[in-house]
C-alpha cells in the first residue's frame, strides 16, 4: 500500500507541469530500430539524417576522445558501423537525458550528479561483463539514467528540495529517506513517471523504480541487481556528496547480491564484501573513461 501512495504522490508532482523535457518521436523511432539487430543500417542512417540535431550529436560524439577514432568520421552510417547499434542507442538516449535537463537550475552540484551517474553506468558495465550479462550496453545506459528523478525534483521542487538537502547535510540520513519524509515519494517513483513519459522500455522503468528496492523488481531481476550494486558501490566512493550518500548494505543490496549469485554466468567472489572490494581495483581504471564521457556529453 505504501508503494501505491508513493506513486500517487509522484504523479501529483507532474500535474500542471507543461515544460517537461521530451524525447522527439524520431529519436524514439531510431532507438527502437537500434534495438533490432537485423535492422538496415542505411534505413537508420537516413532516419538520423532527417534530424540535423540528432545527426550532429552522433558525429560529434563518435569523433570525441571518448572513442579514439584514428581518422575523423563524417558519415552517420560509418558512425553506426564503427560504434555498433547498441552503443549508438545508449549514446543517443544519454545525450537527450543530459541535454533535456541541461539548463534547468538545481539546488545541488550538477557536475557531481553527472559524475555519479556516469560512474554508476561504467561500474554497471563492468559488473555486467564479469557476470556475462546478455546486454552489457543496456546495463551501462540504465546505470547512467537510474537517478533521473532527482533532476526532476531538484528543478520543479527546487526550494523544497534545497531545504531537504540542507536538513540532511553532514548527517547519515540518505536522500532516499529524506525525499520520502519531505514529499511522500522519492526520486525512484518520480523517475518512473518521467521514464514512462519518455516511453522507456519496461525493464528500464523497473530499474529506475527499484534500484534502492531491488527485492521489488519484476522485469529483469539481474539488470536491477547490477545497477543496485553499482549505485551502492559508487555512493561509497568519491562521487558521493549531499545528493548521493552512502550507507551500509541493506535489504536491497543483499537481495541484489543473492540475485547475482543465482543468475550470474561468469565467476564471482564468494561474498558481497569481497565483490565490492574487487570493484575497488576497477574504480581508478574507469576514472579516465568517466571524465571523457562527462566532457563529451556536457560540452557545448
Amino acid at each position: 500500500m505504501e508503494k501505491v501512495a508513493m506513486m500517487i504522490n509522484a504523479r501529483k508532482l507532474f500535474k500542471d507541469i507543461s515544460d517537461l523535457p521530451t524525447i522527439p518521436a524520431i529519436v524514439s523511432k531510431v532507438v527502437s530500430l537500434l534495438d533490432n539487430r537485423d535492422a538496415d543500417p542505411d534505413e537508420i542512417a537516413d532516419l538520423i539524417l532527417s534530424d540535423q540535431v540528432l545527426a550532429a550529436r552522433v558525429i560529434r560524439v563518435v569523433n570525441s576522445p571518448l572513442y579514439r577514432v584514428t581518422t575523423p568520421i563524417s558519415s552517420v552510417k560509418r558512425a553506426l558501423l564503427f560504434l555498433g547499434f547498441k552503443s549508438v542507442r545508449e549514446m543517443i538516449l544519454t545525450s537527450y537525458f543530459v541535454y533535456g535537463f541541461r539548463y534547468k537550475e538545481q539546488p545541488f552540484d550538477m557536475k557531481m550528479f553527472w559524475m555519479h551517474s556516469f560512474y554508476v553506468g561504467a561500474i554497471s558495465r563492468r559488473i555486467a561483463r564479469q557476470i556475462e550479462y546478455s546486454d552489457v550496453e543496456k546495463a551501462y545506459l540504465v546505470g547512467i539514467i537510474h537517478d533521473l528523478g532527482k533532476v526532476f525534483l531538484g528543478h520543479y521542487c527546487k526550494d523544497e528540495y534545497g531545504r531537504m538537502l540542507d536538513s540532511i547535510r553532514n548527517s547519515s540520513i540518505t536522500t532516499y529517506d529524506a525525499e520520502y519524509d519531505f514529499f511522500g515519494t522519492t526520486h525512484c517513483e518520480v523517475g518512473l513517471c518521467l521514464a514512462k513519459r519518455w516511453h522507456f522500455p519496461a525493464e528500464y522503468c523497473d530499474v529506475i523504480l527499484n534500484h534502492h528496492t531491488s527485492e521489488a523488481g519484476t522485469e529483469d531481476l539481474l539488470l536491477t541487481a547490477i545497477v543496485a550494486l553499482a549505485d551502492f558501490f559508487c555512493l561509497s566512493h568519491a562521487t558521493a556528496d549531499c545528493v548521493a550518500q552512502a550507507s551500509i548494505p541493506g535489504q536491497s543490496e543483499e537481495n541484489a547480491w543473492e540475485v547475482l549469485k543465482l543468475f550470474a554466468s561468469g565467476s564471482i567472489p564468494d561474498s558481497l564484501e569481497h565483490f565490492l572490494t574487487n570493484l575497488n581495483e576497477e574504480y581508478d581504471i574507469i576514472t579516465e573513461e568517466v571524465d571523457l564521457l562527462f566532457n563529451t556529453m556536457t560540452a557545448d
